[in-house]
């Protein structure tokens, strides 16, 4: 048996099989709700109404996430991991009888409130996970095995939607998802120990929780109302404001939102988090891609749904392949990561954006090995990323460094989507659906978001120069 296949072997070892299944059965069961969801929608909206609603689905269930993510940094009234994830599941659980249930679309926003702040604290409570669960030799691997459960999720929750939409039985979708939260729930709370060894925070940041807050509702905003160019512009921009606002403050308060020294630039944690929001914005720029696809490509939505796939399958094959990489293999795809990227989102602009509506499978060849390079190009780089930030957490501040990987990570898909639809409208998507303006929202997206893995390559080749010069390794398996 290799080094490799032994230290996945580990992954089981000791009595962590069971914590296995939850850490991925938790990661699993939100990622597939992710995508029924999406393919269910239409058919929610044609049974029930409310299409004027519609992108607020998605809204209010990032907001509700990020809020998870602050609950479980917070952690309010002593609530210890296993409390967090128990109560993780039972809110998914009821989120998903609500939206099941629901009569109309103001009650599945309730619900789907109620399952993005439980999806949302799962995420938040699998990233714990890793540091209290796992050994510090297997947290590349642990990460590695997220991506690999959201890849499979990927190619699973559109067709399971798909069914359950055919049948027209959307409502069982939701009702399905109710045992597993509920089975998940009992599991976590034989696994997951009762505390984490950490104290807390002593007292809330209420005002940088009130200005992250204000910044996602800004940015969620502006994803809703991209056709108001100038509207969204300022929302976005009102947004990244606010969060520099916040950093100020939270360098300033005794009472961190954020763990120690990540507003820091001299500090260790600045550049990882830096490089972590924008290789996971980089891949953002894909929301579009199944509506070219179709568009300009002739594709149906089943191939064009998954198009996108393949990002999810360079995502987790990248991971699983270079997770257990240490010392300068590690540090070489650090730095190949956002390269990668940026390779990608150059030749989506350059092949994503033509008339091959005759619905060529040549043309889309370029396209599809630029979207797998989008999806490796985070997955060779994150587990890494990841590992390295929890390393770096301050004494004591374990559970708030966990819990800014997911508020990063969420922070990241809504600035992403926002940033991308006031690009794509103000190409001139929005106010004519033609050939040419699908032509030109196409090369504008890709060229202009090549600029965030071209940021990123800098910020990552700092932290491979400091290892460097530091001599630090990776410690060996």
């Amino acid at each position: 048996m290799s080094a490799d296949q032994q230290g996945w072997r580990m992954m089981f070892a000791e009595g962590r099989a069971l914590a296995v299944v939850v850490f991925a059965g938790g990661v699993g069961l939100q990622a597939i709700e992710t995508f029924i969801g999406s393919t269910l929608l239409p058919s929610v909206v044609a049974d029930i109404g409310g299409l004027e609603l519609f992108a607020w689905n998605t809204t209010v269930f990032i907001v509700a996430s990020i809020v998870a993510a602050i609950f479980a940094a917070v952690r309010p009234f002593g609530i210890g991991p296993r409390g967090s994830y128990v109560l993780a599941a039972l809110s998914f659980a009821l989120g998903s009888l609500i939206c099941g249930a629901a009569p109309n679309m103001q009650v599945m926003l309730v619900g789907r409130a109620v399952q993005g702040f439980g999806g949302g604290l799962i995420t938040a409570m699998s990233y714990a996970m890793i540091r209290i669960v796992f050994p510090e030799a297997l947290w590349g691997r642990a990460f590695a095995l997220i991506s690999s459960v959201w890849g499979v999720s990927t190619l699973i929750g559109p067709a399971i939607g798909g069914v359950f939409a055919s049948l027209d039985a959307w409502r069982w979708a939701f009702w399905l998802l109710v045992p597993l939260a509920a089975l998940l729930g009992v599991f976590a709370f034989r696994v997951i120990p009762a505390r984490s060894g950490e104290a807390g925070m002593s007292s809330f940041p209420v005002p940088q929780i009130l200005l992250l807050v204000g910044a996602v509702l800004a940015v969620s905003l502006a994803s809703i109302l991209t056709e108001n160019v100038p509207t969204s512009a300022l929302l976005i921009v009102l947004a990244v404001l606010a969060i520099v606002v916040l950093g100020v403050l939270d360098q300033r308060s005794k009472s961190h939102l954020l763990p120690r020294g990540t507003f820091a630039p001299s500090s260790r944690l600045a550049p990882l988090l830096a490089a972590m929001l924008l290789v996971n914005l980089a891949i953002i720029c894909d929301i579009f891609v199944p509506l070219f696809v179709q568009n300009l490509h002739g594709q149906s939505p089943l191939i064009a749904g998954y198009m996108v796939a393949l990002v999810a399958l360079g995502w987790s094959s990248g991971s699983v392949v270079a997770s257990s990489w240490t010392g300068a293999r590690a540090r070489i795809v650090l730095v190949l990561g956002p390269t990668f990227q940026a390779v990608a989102t150059v030749g989506l602009a350059l092949f994503l954006g033509l008339d091959n509506r005759n619905g060529d499978l040549l043309p889309l060849l370029p396209v599809g090995i630029a979207l797998i390079l989008l999806g490796a190009g985070i997955g060779i780089s994150w587990p890494h990323l990841s590992t390295r930030l929890l390393r770096a957490a301050p004494e004591g501040e374990g559970d708030v460094t966990t819990a800014s990987i997911s508020m990063t990570q969420a922070f990241a898909a809504g600035l992403g989507a926002a940033v991308a639809g006031v690009i794509v409208n103000a190409a001139g998507l929005a106010s004519a659906q033609t050939t040419a303006a699908l032509v030109n929202a196409s090369t504008w997206l890709f060229s202009l978001f090549t600029l965030v893995p071209l940021v990123a390559i800098p910020i990552v080749w700092t932290i491979v120069r400091g290892e460097q010069l530091v001599a630090v390794e990776e410690p060996a398996e």
